[in-house]
């Protein structure tokens, strides 16, 4: 497998500095703190020696089969699946551009294969058609974490890339470019804008030392603004905080943008200590719930490993189950080896994985259609 592209090693060096805020977290604990079968879809690489059936048709005179043209299927499809339907995501090195990633994870799923992957994008790249057209080839809708900076390498703060040089419209003819080819590319996606800006570990959050109260929400209406001028309706737009669990001391109404520029709740939710969903989850949708009825996609999970990995994952599904305001959620496939800063992944542990599979395999999958009507 090629080694990851250079968005996809954002969320490994973004993971080690969020991790002293989970480190801090678990200090602060210490004191009271539908399944389907797997198939793999065949591909052509644009490569290498015609098939027989080609090289026999040729000698034939026969004509050559066309394939069929591809069927942009509507926003509204994704926007609002069928009610008790599920998504099942993951963000992982390499997925979506190399299909054996999510093959792999389907595979080490008991055969479920994820129906949504998420992917980092900082506000240095463009955007990339080939990785969502890649996304839709492997059935999985598309979830682009867009991140106003330019890597982690640059540090926390980035003042080039503070909430105000976007409000002002500095940033505008990147975020125009980039609009522009998502509107021209057409197919549906999900952008996760400055997430976990209740932190002050990236350069959008409020409390960062940088940028003033009020500021961000004034950011992403602007973003917002842009993507409306050009005529890009095919994104859904994901508002998604940190937990309120290791996140800074902010109120996350003051951060957010309001209901009419937001289509989806994320949230990054990570257990470290916790033994219930409930537990881990349940403070910061309360407190969303105080101004937003939103549905919810949980866009970063995933267990640290230990006693609770096994028991907390099967408990997740439960509670999954038993929230139809839950669209579903990514898990966060990173190793330590890979950058996580801990193995985060459900293959960590022979239990873990056990618990995962019996969880995803009771969940009723959304159906992603890869726009040849298969």
């Amino acid at each position: 497998m090629p080694g990851p592209d250079a968005d996809e090693n954002v969320p490994a060096q973004r993971s080690r500095v969020k991790l002293l805020g989970l480190a801090a977290a678990v200090v602060g604990l210490g004191g009271g703190l539908g399944a389907f079968e797997l198939v793999a879809r065949g591909r052509d690489t644009g490569g290498g020696a015609p098939s027989a059936g080609k090289t026999e048709a040729a000698r034939s005179g026969s004509p050559t089969p066309t394939a069929r043209p591809l069927v942009i299927p509507p926003k509204a499809r994704f926007l609002a699946p069928p009610p008790g339907e599920k998504y099942f995501g993951v963000a992982s090195p390499g997925a979506p551009r190399v299909p054996s990633v999510l093959h792999g994870i389907g595979v080490d799923a008991g055969g479920v294969a994820p129906n949504l992957v998420e992917y980092f994008v900082n506000w240095t790249q463009e955007y990339d058609a080939q990785k969502v057209q890649s996304a839709y080839a492997q059935h999985a809708f598309p979830v682009i974490t867009w991140e106003p900076w330019a890597g982690a390498a640059l540090g926390t703060t980035q003042p080039a890339y503070s909430l105000a040089t976007i409000i002002d419209g500095r940033h505008d003819t990147y975020v125009r470019t980039f609009a522009q080819a998502v509107k021209d590319h057409g197919w549906p996606l999900a952008l996760r804008l400055g997430h976990e800006m209740n932190g002050h570990w990236y350069p959008w959050a409020e409390p960062n030392g940088v940028n003033r109260p009020g500021q961000f929400a004034a950011a992403w209406k602007h973003v917002h603004a842009v993507f409306q001028d050009v005529g890009a309706d095919n994104v859904i737009w994901i508002w998604a905080p940190n937990t309120l669990r290791g996140a800074d001391p902010v109120s996350l109404h003051s951060l957010y943008p309001g209901d009419a520029y937001v289509d989806w709740i994320g949230m990054s939710a990570y257990d470290v200590t916790e033994w219930t969903a409930d537990h881990l989850i349940g403070p910061t949708l309360t407190e969303i719930r105080t101004f937003t009825g939103l549905p919810l996609l949980i866009t970063e999970t995933g267990a640290q490993p230990g006693p609770q990995k096994a028991p907390w994952t099967t408990d997740f599904f439960a509670w999954l189950r038993h929230r139809p305001d839950v669209l579903g959620f990514v898990w966060f496939e990173y190793t330590h080896a890979q950058g996580g800063g801990t193995d985060w992944n459900f293959t960590s542990s022979p239990r873990s994985r056990t618990a995962f599979r019996a969880g995803v395999r009771t969940l009723n999958l959304v159906g992603i259609p890869d726009g040849t009507g298969g």
